[in-house]
């Protein structure tokens, strides 16, 4: 799902503040990623790697290669920033070594994948955390609040449930695929142009490949080995390019991974977000014309067996 798709999804719950007769948020107009010492580097050829071991319809983008615990509780578990060390120059080095890192976190799972966001798009800010039920029989629901802060609304997600919550591949998914998705780079890719064959996507097929990739480090709650497969699928993949340290929307710093084409209002940008030191995804960002036109990163995301909470108890 799109940065605008997720905004569109919960627009009923959205807060007054972000209606479009509402003032803008000039934090948003002027924000964007903030080089330091950006560096375009033509990425180089990376070798395809085929290694043993290595998410719906309304489904957040959020911060995928997330250390995972089963903390239950209405408060979420942060995305933590690693300890500083160099990253590589080239962007395949840079995926390469979030796969490292990615399939060393813990295993994890619950009855409850909880991720917490904020989006942007134009002027629209907004925060949600999603309960999306992984297990038969379960309510999901969203929670959305001004990105300012505020209190948090509740919105049921009717239709929502273990079987169709996690959109990967230009379709929604249930749990269950997730969990029998290929740990190794080159059988995942297989399984996802297999899909792009059958939902008949209008994208290239390196473009295609990129967003699933993304969204399996981003937000999915899939494997550390899936993860990682995902990563080096991404390393591999012909057109992606380093920009090299970044600011995310929300201040924190990384190294971003991109894929670009010409639309019909001049270059056009994905943006991966990636904190080198640990393999976690921070943010995905779409640029049109070196402006961010949509964003989301993750504020955190964590399993948990807990019941759907009462929006008040949200922290």
């Amino acid at each position: 799902m799109s940065h605008r798709d997720t905004l569109r999804a919960l627009g009923d719950a959205r807060p007054r503040s972000l209606d479009a007769s509402g003032q803008s948020d000039p934090a948003l107009i002027t924000a964007r990623p903030r080089p330091e010492s950006i560096t375009r580097t033509a990425r180089r050829p990376v070798r395809r790697l085929v290694l043993a071991g290595a998410l719906p319809a309304v489904a957040l983008a959020t911060a995928g290669a997330i250390v995972l615990g089963n903390a239950s509780g209405p408060g979420p578990s942060p995305v933590q920033p690693g300890v500083s060390s160099p990253a590589p120059a080239d962007a395949g080095g840079l995926l390469l070594v979030a796969a490292g890192h990615s399939e060393s976190a813990p295993a994890a799972a619950g009855r409850y994948w909880v991720l917490r966001a904020e989006h942007g798009d134009g002027a629209r800010r907004a925060q949600d955390e999603l309960w999306l039920a992984a297990a038969p029989g379960l309510p999901s629901a969203a929670y959305v609040r001004d990105a300012d802060g505020g209190s948090w609304t509740v919105r049921p997600l009717h239709g929502h449930t273990a079987e169709n919550n996690f959109l990967l591949a230009g379709a929604p998914r249930s749990a269950r695929e997730l969990a029998a998705l290929p740990t190794t780079p080159a059988k995942l890719r297989n399984k996802l142009l297999v899909w792009y064959a059958d939902t008949g996507a209008a994208e290239g097929r390196d473009h295609f490949l990129f967003h699933s990739g993304a969204a399996l480090v981003l937000d999915l709650p899939v494997s550390p080995q899936v993860r990682a497969a995902a990563y080096r699928m991404l390393a591999a993949l012909p057109g992606v390019t380093s920009l090299g340290r970044v600011t995310d929307q929300l201040g924190r710093s990384g190294v971003a991974v991109t894929v670009t084409r010409q639309g019909d209002f001049g270059t056009a940008q994905t943006r991966l977000i990636v904190d080198p030191t640990t393999g976690q995804a921070l943010a995905q960002e779409s640029w049109v014309a070196d402006s961010p036109s949509s964003w989301t990163a993750v504020i955190a995301a964590r399993w948990s067996d807990d019941g759907l909470p009462e929006a008040s108890s949200l922290r």
